[in-house]
């Protein structure tokens, strides 16, 4: 018994990333109309998709670095402080996003899970995979920034991508678990949106962990988000020299999630159109 649950448990991860690939056309278009359709009407158009990132940014860096003065880096300046908050934020928007419409994906489309058959895992993936556009251009061009005016290795533009993958395979393995739960318990959606609002602040990401005392600096290695963000703030701040610890256990986070929430999604999917 257990060494099936063992095989299984391998298996989950490869079938849905098979499913994935097989239906990638699908899953692009879906990404594309999704995108278009967010600010369709408007006069910004798909230009909103970079202004907002933008404008969330200004209103965190006024009231964080130029209100309540945390500074960050040798020095504290400014310019630090700015990119130290820019490098959690963005992905921090990015997860929240993602896990966010994510775990609502089965329920929103429940009438065409119900008429059609077809792999559902590419409706998370799609719910997770778009913010991704918007906000991980605007951590490539931070990159690029703080290669040509910080002086950073070339090779912070060739690691983020990678970070940028773990980062969507950690938020889609939480997004499969949250959105398999909410098909048989809907009250999971309400859970995840409390959780998201107090994960921000769980996080050193609008603060830097220096202030915290030492108890609160070991409990953050049992918040899973907190590897990941330091992974991005320590890559983006000192260039390649990043914290090679984290960037392990981060990994690990990721894969365990990714392998826990693949498994209980292709475990329980065939009973989602009867649940829905």
């Amino acid at each position: 018994m257990i060494a099936k649950y063992f095989k299984e448990i391998v298996r989950s991860p490869f079938i849905v990333l098979n499913n994935l690939y097989l239906y990638r056309h699908i899953l692009i278009h879906m990404i594309i109309r999704e995108l278009k359709g967010r600010f369709a009407g408007s006069m910004g158009g798909m230009l909103w998709h970079f202004v907002h990132p933008v404008l969330m940014l200004i209103i965190f860096l006024f009231v964080f670095v130029y209100i309540f003065k945390v500074r960050i880096g040798t020095g504290g300046n400014t310019t630090l402080s700015s990119i130290y908050l820019m490098s959690g934020l963005f992905p921090w928007i990015i997860l929240a996003e993602g896990l966010s419409r994510g775990t609502s994906s089965l329920i929103e489309n429940a009438n065409l899970i119900q008429k059609t058959f077809f792999p559902t895992e590419i409706l998370t993936a799609k719910a997770v995979v778009t913010p991704l556009l918007s906000y991980g251009i605007a951590m490539i061009i931070l990159s690029l920034y703080t290669v040509f005016f910080l002086h950073n290795s070339a090779m912070v533009i060739i690691i983020l991508p990678i970070i940028l993958l773990m980062q969507i395979l950690f938020t889609l393995g939480i997004a499969f678990l949250t959105s398999t739960i909410s098909v048989f318990f809907r009250d999971i959606m309400q859970f995840v949106q409390v959780l998201i609002s107090f994960w921000i602040y769980l996080t050193p990401i609008l603060y830097p962990v220096d202030m915290l005392p030492g108890w609160a600096r070991m409990a953050m290695y049992i918040n899973p988000l907190y590897p990941l963000i330091s992974v991005y703030q320590s890559l983006l701040i000192k260039g390649v020299s990043c914290e090679w610890n984290m960037l392990f256990l981060s990994l690990c986070w990721s894969l365990s999630f990714f392998v826990m929430g693949a498994f209980f999604f292709t475990k329980l999917k065939y009973e989602f159109a009867d649940w829905l």
